[in-house]
């Protein structure tokens, strides 16, 4: 794919982003992309609070692409990528910012020299603002290590805190668990390899020929885990995924819609089951019901225990109704699997080599 010959359709999908979408289209239109004929499309999905008037208004170079219904984030990428003509679609999440040089950075795998192979490039996505440890918070965001981190006051001393990585690409856990590679990471430990087995949705390029070979996302899944379920198709067709350490965006982590919200658990626990039901071996399989048993069970003894805790009664009902979302849901996600199978270029026990502990 020659340089001079690119084009890149960057889509934001938006749904009630306010002031935050407002920034992440400030960011792109101040992007210097030399050689690359740049078109900025938001698909919004029927947003009440006014910001897709607001980015007519105030950035009316950008393409809007109104839903009628919200369909979420995997109908609303599909449904840009239907209504543009991008060699290369990059994505951004409507509550992250691009920072200088990102679209040119995050293209730049896909066409390097040898790059014919690679399906994706994710970015170098940062948690916005700094961070402080904080053992004992309960809200805070807690990495892989169990350490907890809060995000510092708007009005703390410059300076204060550190700067704490969101991803660099997405990893699968040995019971399907889809998850950021160096999350909450400093950014001084990082060293990770160029290879990633999956993309971020939230800041990444993928070849639309990649896309013809294999389809776009699952617009079943709505939001959560479509990206890891797309990355998953692209391996087992037999193609790659890179890191691309020099795009950067600051993202408000689950700004839209909370991590600890009954609508973000009940679509992680759902998504997780049946992406793993359509592509992952049927050990893994098991190990993602029993992950979810497990977590219910727990959440169980803690509302058994004090019947006034809001977040284990948030937890049951949104585990439980994960799960039985799931089981009703999987028949078709097992025969969509068997079908992808006769496929594909790889087995299922692929993923073996690129598994991380739980």
């Amino acid at each position: 794919m020659p340089h001079d010959e690119l084009r890149a359709t960057v889509i934001v999908v938006n749904f009630n982003g306010g002031a935050f979408v407002l920034e992440c289209i400030e960011s792109l239109s101040q992007q210097k992309t030399p050689g690359i004929d740049v078109e900025v499309v938001v698909v919004d999905n029927a947003s009440t609070d006014g910001s897709d008037r607001q980015i007519s208004q105030f950035y009316p170079e950008v393409r809007i692409i109104r839903s009628p219904k919200n369909i979420g984030f995997a109908g609303g990428v599909n449904l840009g990528i239907a209504n543009s003509t991008g060699d290369v679609i990059v994505l951004i999440n409507n509550d992250a910012v691009a920072a200088p040089g990102f679209i040119s950075a995050i293209v730049a795998p896909l066409i390097e020299d040898g790059s014919e192979r690679v399906a994706a490039a994710t970015a170098r996505i940062l948690l916005s603002g700094r961070f402080i440890p904080a053992p004992g918070s309960p809200t805070a965001y807690v990495s892989a290590s169990g350490a907890r981190w809060e995000r510092v006051a708007r009005n703390a001393t410059p300076g204060s805190g550190v700067a704490l990585i969101n991803s660099t690409g997405n990893q699968v856990s040995r019971s399907g668990n889809g998850r950021d590679r160096s999350w909450l990471d400093t950014t001084d430990d990082e060293a990770s390899p160029a290879e990633v087995f999956g993309f971020s949705g939230g800041g990444a390029a993928i070849r639309r020929a990649a896309l013809d070979s294999v389809g776009l996302f699952d617009e079943r899944l709505f939001m959560y885990y479509e990206d890891t379920d797309l990355a998953w198709r692209l391996r087992r067709a037999g193609w790659s995924v890179r890191y691309a350490e020099d795009a950067t965006v600051w993202h408000r982590h689950a700004a839209s819609s909370g991590i600890r919200s009954p609508f973000f658990l009940r679509h992680n626990v759902r998504n997780r089951i049946l992406v793993t039901a359509r592509n992952g071996t049927l050990r893994m399989l098991l190990s993602a019901v029993a992950r979810t048993g497990g977590s219910l069970a727990k959440a169980l003894r803690r509302l058994a225990r004090n019947r006034r805790d809001k977040d284990a009664r948030v937890q049951v009902r949104a585990t439980a109704l994960g799960l039985l979302q799931a089981l009703a849901m999987m028949p078709g996600y097992v025969a969509d699997g068997r079908l992808r199978d006769a496929g594909s270029r790889l087995p299922r026990s692929f993923v073996n080599q690129w598994t991380v502990d739980d």
